[in-house]
This record gives structure tokens, sequence and C-alpha cells, in this order.
């Protein structure tokens, strides 16, 4: 069989680990991305040298070995362990809580009444249903509910609970890390340095914007094909637009000074503030010089971050629809990856997984058909 050419269509997390894969194994990979940069959402910037990451926090955390030697043999990984701070009135507080800070809140006879009257299994009702049974209604209150409103722009009896378990949690063991995964790490030198690595040696196309009218045109004489697009955006909205919910930061430099926050990033649940969190970036990259970057994430802008999971599940059933259009309009051999294809909340290892599943599945075809 003559060697196996791939397009991938977009240079995020999971496209360019689909591309690294498929151009280690010897195909002949080309990546088309809309942009005039690859990478994504994942990037890296500095500001009179120190770095920031303009679309937001992103901190790699895994429990996959594969995924963790993947990066880690292509980037240096920093020992970063991720916490997070939340700020309740006067007070920073741990993220997720933890019971013996929560002792210590005016509140807190309210609280533990709250706490003892839980039920055995929480209710998937809705976001909010979920959440109060995890928690009581007054700390959902002082760290969910104002937080949510902003970052949704919705209230959260319409958001659906399903992915609030991965989210959201009540602690007592004194555990501070916000993941508990056992591979954990920020790239030295910033994330552009693995898509970078991922993206060295293959041929990518820059400025480049595909739809499903220009396909045949761009991908012609593909093997196979990995989408990462959004599917409504790739339709031209042909079934109706797919709802996201984007951030926009504002990154403030503050010279003379190590450090301005307690950790990498502190959640601003109340409502008195428009951001929902403050991130400063030189927790993560270990930078040692004078200086710092202070970004400040508003919720709202018209990006496509975080698919809106709404307690009907119209969402869902729309992207499904999409899903289904894309193999009726251009067969099998067109493969979906990363968040903005599948419509859904991943991680970054997940992205990565993703990328790597795609590209043997693509792999094994290939070994198939020359059989």
């Amino acid at each position: 069989m003559d060697e196996l050419k791939v397009t991938i269509i977009g240079s995020g997390l999971a496209g360019a680990t689909a591309a690294a894969a498929l151009n280690e194994a010897g195909a002949d990979v080309r990546v088309i991305e809309q942009r005039p940069v690859w990478g994504g959402q994942l990037r890296t910037e500095a500001a009179n040298g120190i770095l920031y990451e303009p679309h937001g926090a992103h901190i790699l955390h895994t429990t996959d070995p594969q995924v963790w030697k993947f990066v880690t043999d292509r980037v240096e990984m920093l020992p970063y362990r991720h916490r997070v701070m939340t700020e309740v009135g006067d007070r920073l507080l741990s993220w997720p809580p933890q019971v013996s800070e929560l002792e210590q809140l005016p509140q807190w006879p309210r609280i533990r009444h709250e706490l003892n009257q839980r039920p055995e299994r929480a209710r998937t009702t809705n976001f909010e249903t979920w959440c109060e049974d995890i928690m009581g209604a007054t700390l959902y209150s002082l760290f969910i509910r104002p937080y949510t409103i902003k970052q949704w722009g919705t209230d959260p009896t319409h958001l659906a609970a399903q992915w609030a378990p991965k989210r959201i949690e009540l602690r007592d063991d004194g555990y501070r890390d916000l993941f508990r995964d056992t591979y954990q790490g920020w790239p030295r030198g910033g994330y552009l340095k693995l898509i970078d690595a991922l993206l060295g040696g293959v041929q990518v196309e820059l400025g480049a914007g595909v739809t499903a009218e220009s396909f045949d045109e761009h991908v012609r004489g593909a093997d196979a094909l990995v989408l990462t697009a959004p599917l409504d955006v790739f339709f031209g909205n042909a079934l109706g637009e797919l709802p996201w919910r984007g951030v926009r930061l504002e990154n403030h430099f503050i010279p003379h000074v190590d450090h301005v926050l307690s950790c990498g990033v502190v959640n601003h649940p109340g409502l008195d503030q428009a951001y929902t969190r403050r991130i400063e970036t030189k927790w993560m990259s270990g930078q040692t010089v004078k200086g710092t970057v202070v970004s400040y994430e508003y919720p709202g802008a018209p990006d496509r971050h975080y698919p809106v999971d709404d307690v009907e599940g119209r969402n869902r059933r729309l992207a499904h629809d999409y899903r289904t259009l894309v193999t009726k309009e251009f067969g099998p051999h067109v493969h979906l990856a990363g968040r903005l294809a599948t419509y859904t909340y991943i991680d970054m290892d997940q992205a990565i997984r993703q990328g790597l599943n795609t590209a043997a599945r693509i792999l094994r075809w290939n070994d198939a058909a020359g059989a």
C-alpha cells in the first residue's frame, strides 16, 4: 500500500498529538489551521520576560502513564502541583473547601447542621440540587452559586448535574492540591514549547479555514482525516448553533515583586466583582526573576472555551446530530478529536489521549487495508 496520507484540521492539543503520533509512525501528515498561529488555546506569552497564559490556566495532570511519557519525551515538565484558593468575604479558603477551615467561619453552626442533614445520595435533577446535596445550601451560596451565575451567565438550575462530580467536592482529609493525579506538571518555558515539539517536522498550513463546502478541496488525496474544529461552524450552523461560554483575560504586569497571589489561582465567587478568578502563571512557570503577571478572568467572551451542558440535554443532542452528519456526509474515515469537535469539557490529558487513540485507529485501519 502507498504511504498513508492524513490531513488534520486544527492544531490544538488533540490535533497536534495525533499529528506527532502519525508522523512518528511514518505517515505523511498535513495540518490545516485557521488561525495565523498554531496551538489553539494552548499558548503561553510573555510580558517583560514573565510568562503568562492569555487563554487561562492550563495544568497537565493525569493518571495515564502513556500520556505522561508522551509529553515528557518531548519537553521538560516542572514538578508543579496545582493549588487553588477561594475568596469568601475577607477570608482566603482552600478550594475544594476543607471542613477544618470552614469551622472558623461565622456561619459554621448552620453549615454543620446542613452537612449533618445531607442525603445519602445527591440528587442529579440539575447542577444546583447536586451541589446543595453535597455541601448544603450555605456553602453552596458562598462558594458555588454566584461563581456559576457569572461563569455561565444563567441560573445554575438551568445546567445539568452531569459534569459536577468531576469539578465539585467537599474535603475533610487535609489534602490541598486541587488534583490527586499521580503525574502533574507545567512545561519549562511554557506550553508553546510542547506544541512546537509535537508539530516539529509536520507540514502545517496556517490561515486556512476548512468548512463542509471546501472540505473536498482541502483534503483531496488524503486516506484519513482528523477533524478538531467546532462542528456547527464547520457545517455553517446547518442544524443550529451550539452554545459555548468563553472567557476574556486582562493581563497586568506588576514589576519589582515575586508574587501577588498566594497560589496559582484565586477564585472570586462574589458578585461584587465581574471576574471569576485571578491567575498568576509565575507559580506554575517557576521563574525567579522580579516581576509577575496577574491575569483577571472575565466570563462572557465570544470564544469557544466551555460547552454549555443544559439541564434538558438539548445541546448534547444537537452535538450528537452534528457528529452523525459528519459520518453521513463524509464517511467513516473522518475522525473527531478534541473539545471543539466533540463538544465536551475535557482536561488536557484527555485531549492528548483522544489524539493518541485517533492516531492508533487510523494506523490499525491502514494496516488492515494493506494486509
